[in-house]
């Protein structure tokens, strides 16, 4: 079916000059839990399965947001047709897409600026969540003061796997990253630290610059120690085939960022 824009001026306001919205449904007055924000770039053979996660989930209580990247293939109108058939599973649906491709930092700082809800979810469109996975984070944050939840990640694709495995300890990331991007994020702490970083020399370490900029404000991640995600692992990523390569000049930018992380 074809796509069509629909006009909401509220939030329009944000970055409308190089975003526009397409689809956006506000189907209760009421306002959700938590947002699940999906960065979707040339994902089209992802994104359904990826969205079918999300609407299987046990917390009901959910905003949608999905920020296409100026996708090259049809993954616009396979997302805008899948929302159509399925936007009564969440309160608000909004499908924004960037208007020129901007990188992923700027796709995620997007949806976390049109989302209304205290808690967003980062979840990248190729990955998957198990039905209660939503609900084991929140119920986490909401037991103590944590910026941030974070479950283990069953990887699966070209390599298998546990992720996260690690508790938080902001000592131990002048080592390296321990922790995915897919995380339940309480929204002011996210706006506290600065989002996420836009001058970064390479995409891919966005979340870990985050990190740091968490650690530096006195934040912190809740590790719930159980599988309630997965992963996808291609070789073809940009994980692989971006990030990888510029290692060595991203390491030179968050040490130039945060020199008080990292100590001898």
């Amino acid at each position: 079916s074809s796509i069509e824009k629909v006009v909401y001026s509220p939030r329009e306001s944000a970055n409308p000059e190089f975003s526009e919205i397409i689809t956006c449904k506000s189907l209760r007055e009421t306002t959700a839990i938590v947002t699940v924000a999906i960065s979707l770039y040339n994902y089209r053979d992802y994104i359904i399965s990826c969205l079918e996660s999300v609407k299987s989930q046990t917390l009901r209580d959910l905003d949608l947001i999905i920020v296409d990247d100026c996708s090259t293939d049809d993954s616009l109108t396979v997302t805008a047709d899948w929302l159509e058939k399925n936007e009564s599973a969440f309160r608000d649906v909004l499908l924004i897409r960037h208007k020129s491709n901007r990188g992923l930092s700027y796709a995620r700082n997007t949806a976390f600026a049109h989302a209304r809800t205290d808690f967003v979810f980062v979840l990248d469109a190729d990955n998957l969540l198990y039905p209660r996975c939503l609900d084991r984070l929140i119920d986490g944050l909401k037991r103590c003061d944590a910026s941030f939840a974070y479950c283990l990640l069953e990887k699966f694709g070209e390599e298998t796997g546990i992720e996260n495995t690690r508790a938080w300890n902001p000592i131990a990331l002048q080592h390296g990253n321990f922790i995915d991007a897919m995380v339940l994020h309480r929204k002011a702490v996210w706006e506290r630290a600065g989002g996420y970083a836009t001058d970064m020399p390479a995409m891919g370490w966005e979340d870990f610059d985050l990190w740091f900029r968490i650690a530096g404000i006195g934040g912190w991640g809740l590790q719930i120690p159980e599988i309630l995600a997965r992963y996808r692992v291609r070789r073809s990523s940009m994980l692989h085939t971006v990030t990888n390569p510029n290692v060595e000049k991203l390491w030179a930018y968050l040490r130039a960022k945060h020199p008080e992380s990292f100590v001898i």
